[in-house]
């Protein structure tokens, strides 16, 4: 009958396998492959458009890293279009991304994502963000050719910014590129930051070398770089010669294609050529207004685009809903045949089960009995370590490293580790005596430690990092340190013990380190290490060893405040 009952359950379930749609894997993400063959092609809409699909398929597969490469080309494809706003709001998408990412593949990509952040930002005119964000991608970069392109973007827009003797040292950096085409870009710079600060310098050697290197490399936008220095420097020395390289700047936007660029060759036209004043007034005018029709375009056309992945993934969510509805059938006779299956096997078991409960219960009233009597066995061992051994090794330190101490002072002490210990098989032992300020108490516990070999030092005990703490949490505390402090006395050989104290809003952090000669991990398993560690689990709060050797002992704990 069981086996009867398996072939059915077997056969519905098969059957419902087949009507599911495929799962996704993606090995190889064509998505992204047609988005970098659109991008190579100049086909902006059509490469942002399969970057946005390429994104949402790694986010499905939990590829974080590569969700972010597809987000940063999206954010490169706005920027490039004019649309910044757009792009920087893309680019800290994909920052949130890569928070958690320390790799080296995934630092690339930061790079190259803030370095996206400071062109859109630079656009807008915003140099301080635009110089954060180079910086940072400096900070960031993995590739050393990269490194010297961001040096040569940062000092673009100190220079931008007025600030040409802070630029030079940057630009100086990007000159060691072997990149023939970096090298043209960063000695344009360069020249260009040296005569700014310096009109006594002459740039034209430099700008020539700069314009000839890019004539070879055939780039347009790079020789509107060279043309524009060129412009700006004959302008106030040789109007013909500075309206002759304007005119020049405007051809090679024409050439690239750069709007941008022909709006910034006609805003040097305008004033070199007065007598047309009229004439390129209107036509910088007319291209500005085709500048913001094209940014205008871009923004609407890339928020239209999302919008279309994001409908086209609702409208599958919602098809995928109807699969499911026309499935419930299916499925409600799949779970009364589990279920009566389940009944039959219960029903079979139950008989052997039963048998075994006795044992069962036998076995674990046993183990609980030795549990108790471990349990009960670790709280007294804890108990007489805590107030037997540490309590006279501490005033046996006390007594070792302050000699002029009193007869009846150590009598008093010795008194209060005898009677403690009499009381120590009640469980409502008090843990401390509290009479005494907590802060003045911990500083005399270090005090007892120091002496000429051992120098100890005390940071951050103030009254009002104990305020509100309970008297539990602060008596687990002095016991922790009194360990540490006892096990330095002891094994480290140290010769300076810090210890220091910080209060956050929620929390208490103890920071303690020797100069010693550390422990291994075999010494973090014995009892005094493993009841530090108790304790601080005991107030909810956390611990942790430095276990390297040699190179002395860190141990920092936290608890919360409340």
């Amino acid at each position: 009958m069981i086996r009867v009952l398996l072939l059915i359950l077997f056969l519905l379930l098969y059957s419902c396998k087949k009507s599911q749609p495929d799962k996704v894997t993606l090995l190889n993400n064509s998505s992204h492959d047609k988005a970098n063959e659109f991008r190579d092609n100049q086909i902006s809409d059509s490469a942002f458009y399969y970057y946005n699909i390429a994104k949402d398929e790694y986010l499905l597969n939990k590829d974080s890293s590569k969700a972010a490469q597809a987000t940063i080309n999206m954010a490169i494809i706005q920027s490039n279009s004019g649309d910044y706003f757009g792009s920087i709001e893309t680019s800290l998408e994909a920052d949130t991304l890569l928070a958690k990412k320390k790799d080296s593949i995934s630092k690339g990509f930061l790079a190259a994502n803030y370095n996206n952040l400071a062109v859109a930002s630079n656009n807008l005119k915003n140099y301080d963000e635009a110089e954060k964000f180079y910086k940072l991608a400096l900070d960031n970069a993995v590739k050393l050719k990269n490194k010297f392109i961001y040096c040569n973007n940062i000092g673009d827009v100190l220079i931008t910014k007025g600030e040409y003797q802070t630029a030079i040292p940057y630009l100086q950096a990007a000159l060691k590129t072997t990149d023939s085409v970096d090298y043209a870009r960063a000695l344009n710079n360069w020249a260009r930051a040296k005569y700014l600060e310096n009109q006594n310098f002459n740039p034209l050697p430099f700008y020539n070398r700069a314009l000839n290197i890019r004539s070879k490399g055939g780039n347009k936008l790079d020789l509107n770089s060279s043309f524009a220095n060129l412009c700006d420097y004959y302008k106030d020395k040789d109007n013909r010669i500075a309206l002759a390289y304007a005119k020049k700047m405007e051809g090679a936007a024409i050439a690239a294609n750069s709007l941008p660029d022909r709006l910034q060759a006609f805003k040097r036209i305008i004033f070199l050529d007065s007598k047309n004043y009229q004439i390129n007034f209107q036509k910088f005018t007319s291209l500005n207004d085709e500048i913001q029709l094209e940014v205008n375009r871009a923004k609407n056309q890339y928020a239209l685009i999302r919008y279309g992945v994001e409908k086209s993934k609702a409208e599958n969510s919602i098809l995928k809903v109807d699969q499911l509805e026309s499935q419930k059938k299916l499925i409600y006779l799949v779970i009364a045949v589990v279920g009566l299956i389940t009944i039959i096997i219960f029903a079979n078991l139950s008989y052997k089960k039963r048998r075994k409960r006795l044992e069962q219960e036998k076995e674990l009233l046993k183990q609980e009995k030795e549990l108790e009597v471990k349990n009960t066995e670790l709280k007294y061992s804890k108990k007489v370590h805590d107030v037997v051994a540490n309590g006279i090794y501490q005033v046996m330190t006390k007594l070792e490293n302050h000699l002029d101490i009193s007869r009846d002072e150590t009598l008093d002490d010795l008194e209060y580790v005898y009677n403690r210990s009499r009381n120590i098989s009640y469980d409502n032992i008090k843990n401390d005596d509290h009479s005494e300020v907590f802060h003045e108490k911990i500083a005399k516990l270090l005090s007892y430690f120091n002496n000429d070999e051992v120098n100890t030092i005390l940071i951050g005990n103030e009254v009002e990092v104990w305020e509100d703490i309970s008297d539990f949490n602060k008596a687990e505390v002095y016991q922790i340190l009194r360990e540490l402090l006892i096990n330095m006395k002891k094994h480290s050989k140290a010769d300076r013990v810090t210890l220091r104290f910080e209060r956050t809003f929620e929390n208490v952090k103890v920071f303690y380190s020797d100069t010693g000669i550390g422990i291994n991990n075999e010494t973090i398993l014995k009892n005094g290490v493993r009841n530090m560690v108790n304790r601080i689990e005991n107030i909810g709060g956390s611990i942790t060893f430095e276990t390297q050797t040699e190179n002395g002992l860190e141990v920092n704990f936290s608890f919360p405040i409340s």
